[in-house]
């Protein structure tokens, strides 16, 4: 399947006629909407035509916000430009071709003994991140607590059943709108145990913790959803931390939604280790959404002296905008690049940092540029789950990471620089 969908043409109109597949259908148009973040996310996790429809819809009515949203479906954007590849087209036992980048060969990322940033490379012929994932939860002795946004990757399932079927303690907390996909039923049926959040808000964290209150303790984070596309077709970044302190931040977060089924603001603002130095890095921890995280972000990039990078698949939120648009009338250096499908929405800060003379592009990736990366004056870095919205600060689960150290920036840099590149200059 390659069809692509472009409702931009469809302004203003109730009903259109759609062709697909040589097939020409009268249809209403009741709503197209890629101005929420999870729309699109729905979209790029999807293996079909209608699986995408249904997973893309899906995420769009469990947004908090879904009754303003819907006084203003008159509003038409873009349908996101994602190419659907059937479930059957996955093999578990190589990867799936991506996006290849025509650049020398480079390191994916950088590696000390606590700190490992990795980013997904389809087609560098570095193994994938799935593989990444299962070596980690398989290397766990005692316990693995898992908070995934979803889970669709066979690596990653039998990886977690492995370690389930060796006597360690295995828990996941799941969003509510994906806790009857195959790979968690399959966990279920095994015996794990697996908690979802029953709300409107996400549960959007993609985070791993092994061993905590044991010496080697660690936890595994980023921006990936643990599913094939994730790994083998969207843009994302990973890091481990091996850090007991680091570790039990995150299993405080996993324990207030698996033990107390506390999600969101009803979730208490509680980090044991708010900033914790591992190895050369200085680092700090935030929950959202609990924590106002959006004032960590602006009040990190308030500091940049002269310059600011990004990679962005949702920006939307005033607050950090304004901090942006403020440094660089200061005379800091902006430049980004934009997921493509949202920079089209009437809610992006594309348009604004456009008009201002930011150099920001578009990116090229068919699929999904999913990065929530910003790295400040080539020393700072802010990663993780968290989307730069309302809805990722004031409704859902996320975790953010302020990272202080040049050598992590200098990675991120590296894949800025790769992102950059491929993308569109208008």
């Amino acid at each position: 399947m390659g069809e692509r969908l472009d409702l931009s043409a469809l302004k203003g109109q109730a009903s259109a006629q759609l062709e697909f597949q040589g097939v020409s259908k009268d249809v209403k148009i009741l709503a197209v909407q890629d101005d929420i973040a999870s729309f699109a996310e729905g979209w790029s996790k999807g293996n079909s035509w209608s699986d995408s429809v249904a997973k893309a819809f899906q995420g769009l009515g469990a947004q908090a916000d879904w009754q303003a949203i819907h006084t203003h479906s008159q509003a038409i954007g873009k349908w996101p430009q994602a190419v659907p590849v059937a479930t059957e087209s996955l093999p578990t036992d190589k990867p799936v071709a991506g996006p290849v980048s025509t650049e020398p060969a480079e390191p994916i990322g950088v590696t000390s003994p606590a700190v490992e940033v990795m980013f997904t490379r389809p087609g560098s012929g570095e193994p994938p991140l799935d593989q990444k994932i299962a070596e980690f939860i398989k290397s766990a002795d005692k316990t693995v607590d898992i908070a995934a946004f979803e889970l669709e990757s066979p690596v990653i399932r039998d990886a977690i059943l492995e370690a389930h079927q060796a006597g360690k303690q295995v828990r996941m907390v799941t969003d509510s709108n994906y806790k009857d996909e195959h790979d968690i039923q399959a966990l279920q049926a095994a015996g794990i145990d697996v908690i979802d959040d029953q709300r409107s808000g996400l549960m959007h964290n993609k985070f791993v913790v092994i061993d905590q209150g044991l010496a080697d303790a660690a936890v595994l984070t980023g921006s990936m959803n643990f599913t094939d596309n994730g790994v083998y077709r969207n843009d994302n970044n990973l890091q481990i931390i091996r850090s007991p302190e680091m570790a039990e931040n995150y299993s405080a977060e996993f324990k207030e939604m698996f033990e107390n089924h506390q999600f969101g603001v009803t979730s208490p603002h509680y980090v044991p280790h708010p900033t914790v130095t591992v190895g050369s890095s200085r680092i700090s921890t935030h929950f959202a959404a609990e924590g106002e995280v959006i004032g960590k972000v602006a009040e990190a990039l308030n500091k940049a002296e002269h310059s600011i990078q990004f990679l962005t698949f949702s920006y939307t939120h005033d607050d950090v905008n304004q901090v942006v648009m403020q440094k660089m009338a200061d005379g800091v250096k902006v430049r980004g690049v934009f997921d493509n499908t949202q920079a089209g929405s009437r809610y992006s800060k594309y348009h604004d940092l456009k008009a201002a003379g930011a150099d920001v592009r578009r990116d090229g990736n068919p699929r999904v540029m999913h990065h929530k990366v910003f790295v400040i004056d080539e020393k700072t870095v802010i990663t993780g789950s968290f989307n730069f919205s309302k809805s990722a600060d004031k409704s859902n689960d996320e975790n953010l990471l302020i990272i202080e150290d040049p050598a992590i920036a200098r990675a991120y840099l590296q894949e800025f620089e790769r992102v950059y590149n491929q993308a569109k200059p208008e």
